[in-house]
């Protein structure tokens, strides 16, 4: 009969093999009876908010009680909670209580603490992540924290996959470049340039009302209201570049 760590090694190697064909449903929904069976009755995935974001439009995945969750972007508590703070510092999963703080001269990371035990957040393991654009955590919480080494390990590659893939499947496709034609793109690129529909129609010897024309098209295309809201939809999706 293998023993924990093969089980376990196992339970990691046909979790990453099967997120890879899901999608973020049924990920989540394994990833839950992942974490369940270490002891795990809710979780959050989410990036680290900086100053201008917040935690809801940063969530990947939402286990936690909802009233916690609704407390917690209401009261701002992730620039108080020790928790992710100390994954910004490190590479290496930690449990809760390595997150050290002193409640005295830190009372707003005391109150975050112990707030989320009256939702039954006592103890938990956070598995942090880094990337170009920034930090992220999957931070999960039970009643009484008991998870051995082998687990721990399995746990940081499942979570880091789940989160990989939800992340990835959660982006925006890139845009197709044939939803402009050559000749709106190269009159885009021009009015990117500062020109206007008579000097463009100078340079590429057509007439400006055909400048006009094409314009208006793209701006139709990209939804846009004006020729200057055309060109920044244009750049900022990769159609045209300056």
């Amino acid at each position: 009969m293998p023993d924990a760590a093969q089980q376990w090694g196992r339970r990691a190697l046909d979790f990453v093999d099967a997120v890879e064909r899901l999608g973020a449903p049924d990920i989540i929904q394994m990833f839950e009876a992942e974490i369940k069976a270490c002891g795990f009755h809710a979780y959050i995935m989410a990036g680290l908010p900086s100053p201008g974001t917040s935690l809801s439009d940063l969530t990947v995945a939402n286990g936690w009680p909802p009233e916690w969750f609704e407390i917690y972007t209401r009261e701002n508590f992730s620039v108080m909670d020790p928790i992710p703070q100390y994954g910004a510092s490190t590479v290496q999963p930690f449990e809760w209580a390595e997150a050290h703080y002193d409640k005295d001269s830190n009372p707003a990371a005391h109150l975050v603490m112990t707030r989320a035990t009256e939702f039954r957040l006592m103890q938990g393991y956070c598995i942090p992540l880094h990337y170009d654009e920034g930090g992220a955590v999957i931070s999960m919480a039970t009643e009484q924290l008991s998870i051995d080494p082998v687990a721990k390990s399995a746990l940081q590659l499942i979570g880091i996959y789940a989160h990989n893939r939800i992340r990835s499947l959660g982006r925006p496709k890139p845009e197709k470049r044939d939803l402009l034609t050559p000749r709106e793109r190269e009159i885009l690129r021009w009015a990117a340039d500062g020109k206007t529909s008579w000097e463009v129609s100078v340079i590429l010897n057509i007439s400006e009302r055909t400048v006009k024309f094409h314009l208006n098209q793209a701006s139709h295309k990209l939804n846009a209201v004006n020729r200057t809201a055309a060109v920044a939809k244009a750049l900022a999706r990769g159609l045209i570049k300056l």
